[in-house]
């Protein structure tokens, strides 16, 4: 499935993404803030890239290519985890190239993911739980998520984690 905003377009992500997504992963500022380490091979990418595409095979997740329009330049990837029916949760992650930062391109993409997950898809249904890992130190996007309505989890090892964990609770009204 493929969706749209305003100034974004996003398709499910492919191989021949692999050499864009290396970039910005391996982007120094993109880098710090993301699980994946420093340094990632062409090889990993393409794990990274198989990996998503079981997910979106399964029926658990999909990451997107984020590309700007009008020229469909990819500057990031959106991704939907790990869901599961019977608890009714999944998580998000995503990544934006440094070089388009401070612009509002994720607040938009996130919001229509919400709003799509929320008012129009059929693969989720009633009361969902959204949950997003956040590095400690990045604190423009704690601020995203809670421009969003996402709230901050507290937890029992919060000291002893890198990241903070965020929750969105939103009612969906799938379509059927």
């Amino acid at each position: 499935m493929n969706l749209e905003s305003s100034r974004l377009l996003f398709r499910p992500i492919s191989y021949r993404d692999t050499d864009v997504l290396l970039s910005i992963l391996n982007d120094p500022r993109v880098a710090q803030y993301n699980d994946y380490g420093m340094c990632l091979s062409r090889d990993e990418i393409k794990a990274l890239i198989q990996w998503d595409l079981e997910q979106m095979y399964l029926g658990v997740g999909t990451r997107y290519a984020m590309l700007l329009k009008p020229c469909n330049t990819f500057v990031g990837t959106l991704g939907i985890y790990d869901h599961d029916k019977l608890s009714n949760t999944c998580h998000i992650g995503f990544e934006l190239s440094s070089m388009y930062w401070g612009r509002g391109l994720m607040y938009e993409a996130l919001d229509c993911l919400v709003q799509t997950i929320q008012h129009g898809n059929t693969l989720f249904h009633g009361n969902l739980v959204i949950s997003a890992k956040v590095a400690r130190n990045n604190a423009r996007c704690a601020q995203l998520l809670n421009r969003l309505q996402f709230y901050l989890v507290e937890s029992q090892d919060a000291d002893k984690s890198d990241h903070h964990h965020y929750q969105l609770r939103i009612q969906c009204n799938s379509l059927t």
